[in-house]
């Protein structure tokens, strides 16, 4: 998570025990969920999970941030001799090579 931008809190989680170990119970509200929405990135929200340091008046042991980390876009470097018109004409790669098919006579039964 980038550290230089605001941090979008949404959500309360509670930690619970039950008999099959622990459970974290998040809850979103209307508005969590529009926040969320609107930081949808190909259709994919991040969110990154914390542990409060003390459990809140209603017991909340848990908080959610969006994460809104991207990698650093690199521009290719395109050589000068291949900058402008040449640029669109860059060669094809080799086909690859196949294995040659099998004739009846090549099987062995």
């Amino acid at each position: 998570m980038a550290d230089d931008k605001q941090k979008i809190y949404v959500g309360t989680g509670k930690q619970i025990q039950t008999q099959y170990g622990g459970i974290l119970k998040y809850s979103f509200t209307e508005e969590d969920l529009k926040t969320m929405q609107q930081h949808l990135d190909r259709g994919w929200v991040n969110l990154a999970f914390f542990e409060r340091r003390e459990p809140s008046a209603k017991g909340m042991t848990h908080y959610a941030v969006i994460d809104t980390w991207k990698p650093e876009q690199r521009e290719e470097q395109v050589p000068p001799s291949l900058q402008g018109a040449a640029a669109d004409t860059a060669p094809t790669p080799a086909p690859l090579e196949t294995e040659p098919e099998l004739s009846p006579e090549d099987l062995p039964f």
